[in-house]
């Protein structure tokens, strides 16, 4: 797991958004192109507005894609939603490649659609996509098929102090990189929205990648968009296609290529090709990146006992402490539940603060802690002892 920090420049604060992208008045640029996030069906998965505009805590993954037709996705990305129900970022940016789409059939992409979108729902997280080649790969009709199951190919929305951007590098009938008419939306929604604490956009194709050949087809086409990037003062570009994780530094400009969500990774772990999402965070003039390996966290749930009572066990077996959110599936206790949590080591027992939240969906009790770096803790709900 690594983490990196980013200092910028303060600027004006900006309000969050709303359920539904509903843009707050005075400050943010109404967006031609309003994004919104794929159509997962599952109730607590809709955007809400962040408590504090300065602090709030995002994810970024993609590449999840089968590694050929008729092979089924890989489990990766359904452990990596699985992560997010426990971690709840305040949303996901996806870097294309969600299906094998290539050569399938309508039918068949779209029912990977359907697993894909199945396997996000249980996150409990808005997740936002920009279409990879996979999704589109040169074809009229998987490119309506993915307006039609996915959304918008391109556009934008604003989270608290920061401006987000999807780009579509995949057009059908243009080689990878940023046509003209997009190109225009893209600056225009830049000026509009140079205010913002933070810009980040978020591709397929890198303007940077680690290979030459993984990026734009035009280094002309790639140059011209970094200067926009630049003028607007970009902070962070997101990207995937390649099946690793690299990072470099453009004219103050940090681009982050992160395809390692499933999809075969491209070189070894030592050159960055290991499964991994990252999480990001915002605090105020400060973004920090942490990068995860997915299959170090994990909840186990029990059986709801007579009394209304259950318990779970959370393993953390990465590096740092986390702030976790776990579900009971049960209200029986309503107002009277209380929650518990500890952890034992070698004989020593470590009581955790623990404290029930609101819950996303009807019939659940949720609970809220933060389970230490390398321990399982347990945590429970029960009536208060008389």
């Amino acid at each position: 797991m690594l983490t990196f920090a980013f200092p910028v420049i303060p600027m004006p604060p900006r309000f969050s958004l709303s359920v539904l992208l509903a843009v707050a008045p005075a400050v943010f640029a109404e967006s031609t192109q309003p994004l919104q996030p794929i159509p997962i069906l599952s109730a607590g998965a809709s955007i809400a507005p962040a408590a504090d505009p300065s602090h709030f805590m995002f994810a970024v993954g993609g590449d999840n894609r089968a590694a050929a037709r008729g092979v089924s996705m890989p489990p990766t990305a359904r452990q990596v939603f699985s992560e997010f129900r426990l971690l709840r970022p305040s949303f996901a940016l996806w870097t294309g490649d969600a299906i094998y789409g290539a050569d399938d059939t309508v039918g068949e992409a779209s029912a990977e659609y359907d697993a894909f979108l199945s396997a996000a729902a249980e996150g409990l997280t808005p997740i936002f996509n920009a279409p990879g080649n996979h999704e589109i790969s040169e074809r009229k009709d998987l490119q309506t098929l993915y307006e039609t199951r996915m959304g918008r190919l391109y556009g934008s929305f604003d989270y608290g102090n920061s401006h987000f951007i999807a780009l579509d590098t995949d057009e059908v009938g243009q080689k990878p990189g940023i046509a003209e008419a997009q190109r225009e939306w893209l600056r225009q929604d830049l000026e509009k929205n140079h205010g913002a604490a933070h810009v980040f956009v978020f591709t397929h194709h890198p303007l940077f990648p680690d290979k030459p050949n993984a990026g734009f087809a035009d280094a002309g086409n790639r140059d011209d968009i970094h200067q926009l990037f630049v003028k607007y003062g970009v902070k962070m570009v997101f990207s995937g296609h390649e099946h690793l994780f690299y990072r470099s530094v453009h004219d103050g400009i940090t681009y982050v290529v992160t395809g390692g969500c499933g999809a075969p990774n491209s070189p070894g772990p030592e050159e960055g090709g290991f499964q991994h999402y990252l999480l990001v965070y915002v605090n105020d003039e400060k973004v920090s990146i942490t990068v995860i390996e997915p299959w170090r966290l994990f909840v186990q749930v029990g059986p709801v006992l007579a009394d209304g009572s259950c318990t779970a066990q959370v393993s953390n077996y990465n590096f740092s402490d986390f702030t976790v959110t776990v579900d009971f599936p049960t209200d029986a206790l309503a107002g009277k539940a209380a929650a518990t949590a500890s952890f034992t080591y070698k004989g020593w027992r470590q009581t955790l603060a623990a404290a029930i939240v609101p819950s996303a969906r009807p019939g659940v009790t949720t609970v809220q802690m933060t389970v230490p770096r390398s321990r399982v803790t347990t945590v429970s709900i029960a009536a208060p002892r008389k």
